[in-house]
């Protein structure tokens, strides 16, 4: 089983199609972070290798609240929560019983998470191009300015002010699609979704010391 471990290693789609008639009147990323202030979704991810062969699919959902606190739950096929405050990460394998910690520094910026939790300096961190509409979304693609990121290529489709699909495609060829559903924008979310109790009996990775 394919173990994802950061959620800014995931995200993304691989539809390199330039329409004609794109509309750049209007920046479908920064309509979409206009007045966000809480996000909730539900999300189907499929990681596919350099083959176009499906690794692995998993589903969830995730809460975000900028500028940087969220929480990403895998529930099927496996249990895993990924959660930050802004300063910690905790990365908690239910199965495995083990949570690993670190420390969030400004790295987080140059990654999908941050782009989602509307980071300010996303055009420094990447070259943005419209792609127009695609089957009914509004394409961008993002691409790393650093050329030792980890993924090549991380492309948005919108749907109005919603996000409806991510695709990263990473270092090794592998792609990683998001599609997301039941997004509600600018709910209430109390401070403790974003923090984490490490239960009693599991092993601990500490990595902040």
């Amino acid at each position: 089983m394919v173990k994802i471990k950061l959620i800014f290693l995931v995200f993304i789609f691989f539809i390199s199609i330039q329409n004609s008639n794109a509309d750049n009147s209007k920046d479908p990323l920064q309509y979409f972070l206009t007045d966000l202030k809480s996000l909730e979704a539900k999300f189907v991810q499929i990681l596919i290798n350099e083959n176009a062969e499906e690794l692995e699919r998993t589903e969830g959902i995730l809460y975000l609240r900028p500028p940087n606190s969220f929480f990403w739950h895998y529930q099927k096929p496996y249990s895993q929560k990924i959660i930050s405050n802004g300063d910690r990460l905790w990365i908690f394998d239910e199965d495995l019983e083990q949570v690993t910690i670190k420390n969030i520094d400004n790295k987080i910026e140059q990654t999908p998470a941050g782009i989602i939790l509307g980071n300010e300096s996303v055009k420094e961190h990447f070259v943005q191009t419209s792609m127009g509409t695609i089957e009914g979304y509004n394409w961008i693609e993002l691409t790393p300015r650093d050329l030792d990121a980890q993924y090549q290529i991380i492309k948005m489709g919108f749907h109005e002010d919603k996000l409806g699909m991510m695709i990263i495609i990473d270092n090794l060829e592998q792609t990683t699609r998001i599609d997301f559903s039941d997004l509600k924008k600018n709910i209430t979310l109390s401070s403790d979704t974003f923090n984490f109790n490490v239960p009693d009996n599991v092993d601990i990775f500490d990595e902040t010391k």
